[in-house]
């Protein structure tokens, strides 16, 4: 899934990495409470959060007041959910075509900001403000993610493969984390695991499904590896059931993203918990009506004053279920996760297969072996391309199995042909994207 929320931030200063080692043990105290509120419990602290959120827009950030003055919205009216629900749904270009002059809260010295960018699918340059008391809570999350996983304590290592380093190397010594970049080649990062030793690894799926290709035995079991955690792309459970085998530790993903932050994460059970302190995450629908059934991932950040994103669109898609988990958190389960809504396919009768489906779909391929990596393209509604960057094992007999069980995917007036290339495309930060679709939603 989606996004780190911690890159491309400028270093902290000591002053302020003291004040937030300080404030996020404080943070950590609240995180570990939160996931044991009753729903009714939870729903009254995240709609106070809310109400106090939309107060500090509506008075503070230029483009809140006017937006909500044109729909006649003002801070009082809001007495309930449904009123909430009333709002009007934001998307990414609201937010890139107001900052930084209407979104950031001007009574804030910038200087004092933390800015993390980046362009997603759309390749539009997003800015994302934060404060340093509001990072040190996501920091806090972050170990706590990281918690479900396994026991994370002050000296254990983490090596992250990334596209920049973190804001501050460690915790004043604790907590240790080592920096290697994404677009490093392989054999170096290798060698870097080699170095570090990391008891936690944190990288995209496409990294890991290459060291998992590229690493001996030998030098996996030399990993003193306690827990992988895999963000910012697609992933399947096949995948990370198949990496939890090789690496001997548990594999989970993590979903996030430059503007909300935390949204939700794997427990050692599978189950994608809402983190529900840290955003209100509802699904809507096209119409940004909520929906109890699938639809468009929508959230609003319950802590962030300098920047407040309130029902941000992020355009995946999935469907939200009530429920108590074996590992006891009661937050809310992300389930029937889809990816990305402008990745599905559109075949020429107008069903619509969605990323998610094609990513369980090409897993069964992988699982195979004889790909190194792979991308999955809709060049129109009757092309389609799956690029592959064959390993040693790759046969004729390889590729005339993938085509005929692609076949079984896709009607029989689309065209598919498979192209072996030295390297899939990655993007400046190092991402892949195992699933694209060059074909508007408007134009299906």
């Amino acid at each position: 899934m989606a996004g780190n929320p911690c890159l491309g931030m400028r270093k902290l200063r000591a002053r302020e990495l003291i004040g937030l080692v300080r404030d996020a043990s404080a943070d950590h105290r609240l995180l570990r409470r939160t996931p044991f509120y009753s729903r009714d419990e939870m729903l009254a602290w995240q709609f106070s959060r809310i109400r106090a959120m939309i107060t500090h827009a509506y008075t503070r950030i230029p483009f809140y007041c006017s937006l909500y003055q044109r729909v006649g919205f003002q801070p009082g009216d809001l007495k309930s959910w449904d009123d909430f629900a009333k709002l009007p749904v934001i998307a990414r270009d609201d937010v890139v075509a107001n900052y930084p002059d209407s979104i950031l809260d001007p009574h804030i010295p910038k200087d004092q900001l933390l800015i993390t960018h980046g362009s997603g699918s759309s390749g539009k340059v997003i800015h994302v403000a934060y404060d340093l008391r509001v990072y040190s809570l996501f920091v806090a999350a972050a170990g706590r993610l990281y918690g479900m996983a396994f026991n994370y304590l002050p000296w254990h290592r983490q090596a992250y493969i990334a596209a920049s380093p973190y804001s501050f190397p460690s915790f004043l010594g604790m907590y240790r984390s080592y920096f290697v970049h994404a677009l490093a080649p392989m054999p170096q990062m290798i060698e870097a695991l080699r170095r570090v030793k990391p008891n936690l690894l944190v990288c995209y799926p496409s990294i890991l499904r290459q060291l998992a290709q590229r690493m001996s035995d030998q030098e996996i079991a030399g990993l003193p590896l306690k827990a992988v955690s895999v963000n910012s792309e697609m992933s399947c459970q096949r995948e990370l059931d198949d990496w939890q085998q090789l690496f001997s530790c548990p594999v989970l993903d993590d979903y996030a993203s430059e503007e909300l932050t935390h949204l939700a994460a794997q427990c050692l059970h599978g189950t994608y918990h809402l983190f529900e302190d840290i955003n209100y995450v509802e699904i809507v629908d096209d119409d940004g009506r909520p929906t109890t059934g699938a639809g468009t991932v929508t959230g609003t950040n319950l802590h962030n004053t300098a920047m407040p994103l309130i029902r941000y669109r992020q355009d995946d898609e999935g469907t939200i279920q009530d429920g108590v988990c074996a590992c006891g958190w009661r937050f809310r389960h992300l389930i029937d996760w889809q990816g990305r809504r402008n990745d599905s396919f559109t075949m020429p009768s107008g069903r619509v297969l969605s990323s998610g489906y094609l990513l369980d779909a090409m897993c069964e391929i992988t699982r195979a072996g004889g790909l190194r990596a792979f991308c999955l393209i809709q060049e129109n509604t009757s092309s389609i391309c799956l690029k592959v960057v064959p390993s040693d094992s790759w046969s004729t007999q390889s590729e005339e199995r993938t085509v005929a069980r692609f076949r079984e995917f896709f009607e029989p007036q689309v065209g598919f042909r498979i192209e072996k290339v030295a390297e899939c495309e990655r993007t400046s930060t190092g991402k892949q994207n195992p699933i694209i679709s060059r074909v508007s939603r408007q134009s299906q």
